[in-house]
């Protein structure tokens, strides 16, 4: 009778542990699930050549099935239900502060706002990367800045544990700027921005999301137009701020699992889009670009969800045309640069994705280089 009832639990479990493949195999997550979590989805592992690239092997193939497994957002669910994260603030992926705020430990963000984390040759590698953009687009007459906005962890740092602060310690977002200030890149560090936001009695960043506020991305978006020696774009947050609205949830909940139970109040923008919008390519954090009436210059940004829905939205007030694309860790298409024409470009990657992939460069960028 034992045996039989070993056997059930045996089958019982052997189901419980395929079903993910299984589902995985039939009906796959989408990247949907992945992109509300403000990232695109690992790509596949490409076939290794070298000693490196197979000791790199595993831990891209984990986070290549980290993002596809079936029932992923399911289980995230399950795993919230089972743990009550929030009671027992017991999460790898996630850092409670002290006043509730959700840190998010993917992409090692805590530990790079902290300086625990020192990519040098990565980091002096992107800085080179970006001076020949920067010279390649100058050939063009297009002019080039540096807008990085931080990480919540960055800003935020009174509210971390004592080991998740920076302690005057040297960071990634540090190393950049210095190194871009060595080629001569025009480059804003947005770091102050914050903090003087916050200063203000103001939030900068939202409580259970990895993402600034619609007020942080106001003040940081000033910062660069005055950086840009356009201070007459500068939008007053009197008009341009709308009355608070209750937000349900967040990116960083939803990876802890309880965005259907967390809430907050912040301030959305009252602007209204000058133009027309065109979708320049595929997927939810889709490239795209404004159109508007006014005889501006055409300014692209460079970024990822920090910017996506704000900047050319901000930009629409003034200039003529107002593209936003995607990254890409460095490796989007070269090739828009010639086909949008751009006036200007601003590189804006947030703190998090400052540092290039290994060997990644803009697509078609590198022949063109040599």
């Amino acid at each position: 009778m034992l045996a039989r009832y070993r056997r059930i639990f045996a089958l019982l479990a052997f189901a419980l542990l395929a079903a993910p493949l299984v589902f995985g195999i039939v009906k796959p997550e989408s990247a949907a699930s992945v992109l509300k979590e403000g990232r695109y989805p690992a790509p596949a592992p490409e076939p290794p050549e070298s000693l490196t690239d197979w000791l790199k092997l595993p831990k891209e193939i984990d986070a290549y099935l980290d993002d596809r497994f079936g029932l992923r957002d399911r289980m995230i669910r399950l795993h919230r239900d089972l743990t009550h994260p929030v009671l027992f603030k017991v999460n790898t992926a996630v850092l409670i502060g002290r006043s509730g705020r959700m840190f998010h430990e993917g992409n090692e963000m805590v530990r790079q706002s902290a300086g625990l984390i020192l990519r040098d040759a990565q980091v002096a590698q992107t800085a080179r990367l970006i001076s020949e953009m920067r010279d390649a687009l100058a050939k063009r007459g297009t002019s080039f800045l540096v807008a990085i906005p931080p990480n919540s962890s960055t800003i935020y740092q009174d509210e971390l544990p004592a080991w998740a602060q920076d302690n005057g310690r040297k960071t990634e977002y540090d190393l950049l700027l210095d190194e871009l200030r060595g080629y001569g890149v025009k480059t804003v560090d947005l770091r102050p921005v914050m903090t003087a936001l916050r200063a203000q009695g103001e939030e900068a960043y939202l409580l259970y999301d990895a993402h600034w506020t619609p007020r942080g991305a106001l003040a940081g978006f000033n910062a660069v137009v005055e950086a840009d020696g356009r201070p007459e774009w500068r939008l007053d947050p009197a008009t341009a701020m709308g009355p608070l609205e209750e937000l349900r949830g967040g990116d960083v909940a939803r990876i802890l699992g309880v965005q259907d139970d967390v809430r907050e109040k912040t301030r959305a923008l009252a602007l209204s889009q000058e133009g027309t919008d065109e979708v320049l390519s595929a997927g939810i954090m889709a490239d795209h670009m404004v159109t508007t009436p006014h005889p501006g210059p055409t300014i692209l940004v460079i970024g990822d969800s920090f910017t996506q829905s704000y900047f050319p939205l901000m930009l629409s007030q003034h200039a003529g045309r107002a593209i936003w694309i995607h990254h890409h860790e460095c490796g989007f298409d070269w090739k828009l640069i010639d086909k949008l024409r751009p006036d200007e470009v601003w590189w804006a990657p947030t703190e998090r994705f400052l540092v290039c992939d290994r060997g990644v460069v803009p697509i078609d960028f590198e022949a063109e280089s040599l």
